[in-house]
C-alpha cells in the first residue's frame, strides 16, 4: 500500500492556488501533524481512523483515493 496524498495536496494546491504544508493540512483537517506528516512521506504503520476520516473530508476524497495498493511491498 502507497500513500497518494502528495499528489492529492498538490492538485488542491493549484486549485486553491497557495501552499499547502503540514501544518497547514494538519490545522485545518483537524487530523493529527504526525499523521500528515507520516501519509506524505509514505513511512506510515498504521492511520487512527478518525484522522484519515478528517483528511479524506478535508480533501473531498475517499480512502481508496489516497491509499493505493500497488504490488507487494
Amino acid at each position: 500500500m502507497n500513500s497518494h496524498l502528495k499528489l492529492i495536496v498538490a492538485q488542491k494546491e493549484m486549485r486553491e492556488g497557495r501552499r499547502l504544508g503540514i501544518r497547514t493540512i494538519a490545522l485545518e483537517s483537524g487530523a493529527s501533524r504526525p499523521t500528515v506528516q507520516n501519509l506524505l512521506n509514505n513511512k506510515w504503520h498504521h492511520i487512527p481512523r478518525d484522522d484519515l476520516a478528517a483528511i479524506c473530508r478535508y480533501f473531498g476524497v475517499t480512502p481508496g483515493d489516497i491509499l493505493k495498493f500497488e504490488g507487494d511491498d
